[in-house]
C-alpha cells in the first residue's frame, strides 16, 4: 500500500464514509496530500555530495468556506499530513534542516474550492507538528539562506453520489482501476480505451451533469495509462489543472464534472 493511500484510510478514520456529503464542491484532503507531495519533489535542491534536501514546512492556504469545512479535523488533519509528507520524503531519500510541518492558514481571497501550498526550508518549529521523518542532517556548511519557495495553486475536487460496488470484466486480473471518490466504486480498466461519460455508450458511466456524454479517454498499453479528454463541455483536470492528456500515476485524482476518479495500480 502506498503513502496516500495508507493516508487516505487514516481519512475515513476521521472522516467516516460522509465524503460526498462533507467535501461535495470544496477542497478535498486527499487532492491537498497529493500537491504537498508535489511540492516536496518540485522544490528540492541538491546539495553537495549528491545529498538532496525537501522543504519541511508546508503551508496550506485555504478560503474561508474550506477552512471552516475542515476546522473539526484540522489540528489532527494537519498532523496526518504532515505524517504523509514525512513518509514520503523518507522514501525518496530526501533529507531537511528539521521535523516535517504542515501548516493550515485562511486567505479571505481565496474562492471555494481553491488551496495554495507553499514550502518552506525551515530549522524552527512553527504550525502543527509530527515527527520528521528521519533524523535532520546539520546544516552543510557555507549553505546560503534559502528564501521562501513559490506557492502552488490547484483546483479542488467534488464528489458524486454512486452506491458503492465493484464493476469489473469476468476473469480479468486487476492491475489498472478507476476508484470513484465517496463511495468507492471500483472500475477495472480494459486495455486500449476506456470512454467515460454520461451517454450510455460510454465504458465507465457516470451519471452526474456536468459530465459530457463522452468526456474523456483513460487509455491502458502496456502497463502506461494516459487520460485524455474528448472535447467535453467542463474540462477534465488531474490533480487541479486542466488537461488536454496527460499520463497518469497511481494516486492521480481525475475530476470531471462533479465526478472525481482515482487512478489505482493493481487494485489498491
Amino acid at each position: 500500500m502506498g503513502v496516500l493511500q495508507r493516508f487516505e484510510r487514516r481519512l475515513e478514520g476521521m472522516v467516516g464514509l460522509a465524503f460526498a456529503r462533507v467535501f461535495k464542491g470544496k477542497v478535498h484532503p486527499a487532492e491537498i496530500a497529493h500537491a504537498l507531495q508535489r511540492e516536496a519533489d518540485e522544490q528540492r535542491s541538491v546539495l553537495s555530495g549528491g545529498r538532496v534536501l525537501s522543504p519541511n514546512l508546508f503551508v496550506v492556504t485555504l478560503g474561508p468556506v474550506d477552512f471552516d469545512n475542515l476546522a473539526e479535523w484540522s489540528e489532527q488533519l494537519a498532523a496526518e499530513l504532515a505524517d504523509m509528507v514525512a513518509e514520503h520524503i523518507e522514501t525518496e531519500g530526501y533529507q531537511t534542516f528539521g521535523e516535517i510541518q504542515v501548516r493550515l492558514e485562511r486567505d479571505e481571497e481565496l474562492r471555494t474550492g481553491v488551496f495554495e501550498v507553499a514550502g518552506h526550508v525551515s530549522d524552527t518549529g512553527a504550525g502543527q507538528r509530527a515527527e520528521p521523518a528521519a533524523a535532520a542532517p546539520p546544516a552543510p556548511p557555507g549553505l546560503p539562506p534559502l528564501p521562501p519557495l513559490p506557492s502552488l495553486r490547484v483546483g479542488a475536487t467534488d464528489t458524486g453520489a454512486q452506491e458503492p460496488s465493484i464493476v469489473g470484466r469476468r476473469g480479468q486480473r486487476v492491475a489498472h482501476v478507476l476508484v470513484v471518490d465517496g463511495p468507492g466504486t471500483k472500475h477495472v480498466l480494459e486495455p486500449g480505451s476506456n470512454v467515460l461519460g454520461r451517454g450510455t455508450e460510454a465504458d465507465v458511466r457516470l451519471p452526474d451533469t456536468g459530465v459530457s456524454r463522452k468526456h474523456a479517454d483513460v487509455q491502458l498499453s502496456g502497463g502506461t495509462v494516459v487520460v485524455e479528454d474528448l472535447g467535453s463541455t467542463n474540462g477534465t483536470l488531474v490533480n487541479g489543472r486542466r488537461v488536454a492528456r496527460q499520463e497518469l500515476a497511481d494516486g492521480d485524482v481525475i475530476r470531471i464534472g462533479h465526478s472525481v476518479l482515482v487512478y489505482r495500480q493493481d487494485g489498491t
